[in-house]
């Protein structure tokens, strides 16, 4: 069967963006951006050659140092507290600040040692989802062990603070964390990241889990 044309009424269609929908979060080099431009605007630069622009900061960005940077790392890190609790009112589920967070897999804790290791590279962020993932299948089994028996611990411990979370009363806050998410709070001083992506993952875990093997 051939492919249908650019005409053809099966050619699948964007469904319309909903205006209620939350602003999806800003990540930590979009906020920089926008401090680019701001800056650029106070000394009267010309910044009409976007694409010059942003390679330009693209480049000071990667040359940064985790210090450097920690003071966008800090507003995206609020601003994504932001999105998920406004898409959570969103999707009509309350939260409850209370309610323990869920501990991470053996593979998140190697994830995160992993992070801090490349911390100081040049390497994208997926690249070093892949890196991770790579090295956590050739890992032997004792060397995963250390992470299996930290989230074992992590897990029981989830387990008792959720039980008594639960035994007292899970949804008494209930309201007070739907009436906190309803909050707006401004964010990317002009600068919006895009996001036409309408069909972001809704999933609570964190999309690097793909690279996790199967036990």
């Amino acid at each position: 069967m051939g492919r249908p044309s650019a005409d053809s009424p099966t050619k699948r269609k964007r469904k319309p963006k909903d205006a209620n929908r939350p602003k999806r979060a800003t990540s930590a080099y979009f906020f920089f951006l926008a401090h680019c431009r701001a800056e650029a605007k106070t000394t009267g630069r010309n910044v009409s050659k976007i694409a010059d622009f942003t390679k330009e900061a693209s480049a000071q960005w990667r040359s940064m140092t985790s210090s450097d940077k920690k003071q966008f790392d800090d507003r995206a890190a609020k601003d994504k507290a932001r999105y998920d609790a406004e898409m959570a009112v969103f999707k009509g589920k309350v939260i409850d600040p209370t309610k323990p967070k869920r501990p991470q897999t053996a593979y998140f804790l190697f994830l995160g040692d992993f992070r801090k290791k490349m911390k100081n590279s040049n390497i994208g962020h997926k690249d070093i989802i892949k890196q991770a993932g790579a090295e956590w299948r050739q890992l032997t089994d004792q060397d995963k062990k250390p992470y299996e028996d930290q989230s074992q611990i992590l897990q029981k411990k989830y387990d008792e603070e959720l039980k008594k979370w639960r035994e007292g009363g899970a949804t008494a806050t209930g309201g007070a964390g739907m009436a906190k998410a309803r909050q707006q709070v401004p964010v990317n001083n002009g600068m919006e990241e895009d996001d036409d992506d309408d069909e972001e993952d809704d999933d609570d875990e964190e999309d690097d889990d793909d690279e996790e093997d199967d036990e």
